[in-house]
């Protein structure tokens, strides 16, 4: 089963992600959140995997990720992948000490793991946190995301290791 290493949002900025969650679920745009039988949370996700035992990752990534709770994440721009799924987002400002985290994560993580996205490589990463999937009508997206103010600032609440899809099974790696 595939994993993937998440930085949940403070509760702060979870609610506002949520808030537009609901927003878009009560204009036809079916969130993250809304995907029967699933359990996401607002994330940042920093890579993921196909295959690895997950509890010696998790063990592997815990000093990596003891300093992550608290770090900033500026949720600063909307954004669309080009993709079958048709994912919208917001962009999360790539700031170095999120790339340097992201980079410590593939150094430990790599040698651990197989089927890593191309998208969660270093050098390829464009983090964001997801709002919807399956987005056919973006000019109504953006209608409803701009009526909330812009940027959400955000810290990370916490590193997880969790089962995708769906998030049904999470391991915490981090303390806040």
């Amino acid at each position: 089963m595939p994993y993937a290493i998440e930085l949940f949002l403070d509760e702060r900025a979870d609610g506002r992600v949520r808030q537009i969650w609901g927003a878009l679920d009560t204009h036809g745009i079916s969130s993250l959140g809304s995907i029967p039988d699933t359990h996401y949370h607002p994330h940042v996700t920093l890579s993921g995997f196909d295959h690895g035992d997950p509890t010696q990752v998790a063990r592997a990534l815990r000093p990596v990720l003891v300093n992550s709770v608290g770090m900033p994440l500026v949720l600063e721009s909307l954004g669309f992948f080009l993709t079958d799924e048709a994912p919208v987002f917001f962009g999360v400002v790539p700031s170095p000490p999120l790339l340097a985290l992201h980079h410590a994560v593939h150094q430990v993580i790599e040698p651990l793991v197989a089927g890593i996205g191309p998208h969660y490589r270093p050098g390829g990463l464009l983090p964001h946190c997801t709002l919807a999937v399956g987005v056919s009508d973006r000019a109504r997206v953006l209608d409803v995301v701009s009526r909330f103010p812009a940027p959400i600032p955000a810290r990370a609440a916490g590193a997880h290791l969790v089962q995708v899809p769906g998030g049904h099974h999470s391991i915490q790696l981090t303390t806040a």
